[in-house]
C-alpha cells in the first residue's frame, strides 16, 4: 500500500504544483503596470482566478459578456483534431521511413541523415508558406482547389494545417526513431537472437520495436511541445478557429489560464499513465 501511496502523492503534489504555476502566469501581466511593478494587484489577480476556477461555467469573455463555456470547448476540440491528426500521421509516417531508412547501406543512411539535417535547418514557417503558395500555384494552373488555405467561423480549415504541422515533426520522429532503433540494434539481446539465426526482420518486429515506440513515446515531451508552439503559428496563418486563436483574440487571464490548464492536464495524465506502464511492458529477453 506504501509503496502505491507514495508514487501517487508525488503525482498529486506534481500536478497541483504544475497548477499554481500557470495560475501565476496567467496572472503575470497584472504584475506590470507600464515600467512600474505592481505585486498587490498581482496577488489580487491571482485570488480572483482562484475564485473563478472553482466555478468555470460562470466566466464570461468579451465585450458582451458572454459564457466561456461551452464556446471554449468547440475552440479546444478543432485544436485537438488538428494536434492529435498530425501527431498520429507523423508517428506512422517516420516509422514507415525508419524501417526503410534499415534496410539501406550504410552510405545512404548518411546521405538521408544530412538531408533530414537540412531540412531540420528550414524555419517552420518557411514549410508552411511553402505549402500555400504550391496550393494556390496549382489552383492558378488548373482551376482546382485541392485544400483551403484559410478558415472562417463558418467553414473550417484541417486538411492544409495538419500537413503543415505534420512536415517538421516528422523530420523530429524520424531522427529520433532512427537513433532509438540504432541505439537498440547493438544491444545484447539483440546480438544474442541475431547468433539465434533470427531475421533481422523479425527481430525489429517482434522486440525492438515495442521497445522502441514506448521510449519515443514516454520521451516525447519535447516533441509535443514544439507541436503545440507550432502549432499557434498554423492557426494564426491559416485563420484555424482553435484555442490558440481564440487565446489571442481574447488575452484575458482567464481564458489564457483555462485554455493552458485544458491543454496541460491531458499531457500530463497520458505521461503518467505511460510512466506507470512502460516497466511493465517494456522487455528486452528473447
Amino acid at each position: 500500500m506504501k509503496k502505491v501511496m507514495h508514487p501517487l502523492l508525488h503525482l498529486v503534489v506534481h500536478l497541483v504544483l504544475a497548477i499554481s504555476g500557470i495560475i501565476c502566469l496567467g496572472a503575470l501581466p497584472s504584475l506590470f503596470v507600464g515600467l512600474e511593478v505592481n505585486v498587490e494587484a498581482y496577488i489580487q489577480t491571482i485570488k480572483q482566478l482562484c475564485v473563478q476556477l472553482l466555478n468555470p461555467t460562470s466566466i464570461t469573455y468579451g465585450d458582451y459578456d458572454r459564457l466561456l463555456f461551452p464556446q471554449l470547448f468547440v475552440q479546444y476540440g478543432e485544436t485537438l483534431i488538428i494536434f492529435i491528426s498530425a501527431f498520429v500521421i507523423s508517428l506512422v509516417v517516420a516509422t514507415l521511413l525508419v524501417y526503410g531508412l534499415l534496410h539501406m547501406s550504410n552510405k545512404a543512411q548518411a546521405r538521408v541523415k544530412a538531408f533530414l539535417l537540412i531540412l531540420e535547418s528550414i524555419p517552420d514557417v518557411a514549410f508552411i508558406l511553402g505549402v500555400q503558395l504550391v496550393v494556390v500555384w496549382i489552383f492558378q494552373q488548373t482551376g482546382i482547389i485541392i485544400f483551403r488555405i484559410v478558415g472562417t467561423w463558418d467553414e473550417t480549415v484541417r486538411a492544409l494545417p495538419i500537413i503543415c504541422l505534420s512536415i517538421p515533426t516528422i523530420i523530429m520522429f524520424t531522427k529520433m526513431l532512427l537513433l532509438r532503433f540504432e541505439d537498440e540494434l547493438v544491444k545484447d539481446y539483440v546480438l544474442l537472437a541475431k547468433a539465434k539465426g533470427m531475421r533481422k526482420l523479425y527481430i525489429l518486429h517482434h522486440h525492438i520495436y515495442r521497445n522502441v515506440m514506448l521510449s519515443i513515446l514516454f520521451f516525447s515531451k519535447t516533441i509535443i511541445w514544439f507541436m503545440l508552439s507550432n502549432l499557434f503559428i498554423v492557426e494564426y496563418l491559416f485563420n484555424s478557429m482553435g484555442i490558440f486563436m481564440f487565446i489571442y483574440d481574447h488575452p484575458t487571464a482567464e481564458v489564457f489560464t483555462i485554455s493552458l490548464l485544458l491543454l496541460y492536464i491531458p499531457i500530463f495524465c497520458v505521461f503518467h499513465v505511460l510512466r506507470f506502464i512502460a516497466p511493465h511492458v517494456r522487455k528486452e529477453e528473447i
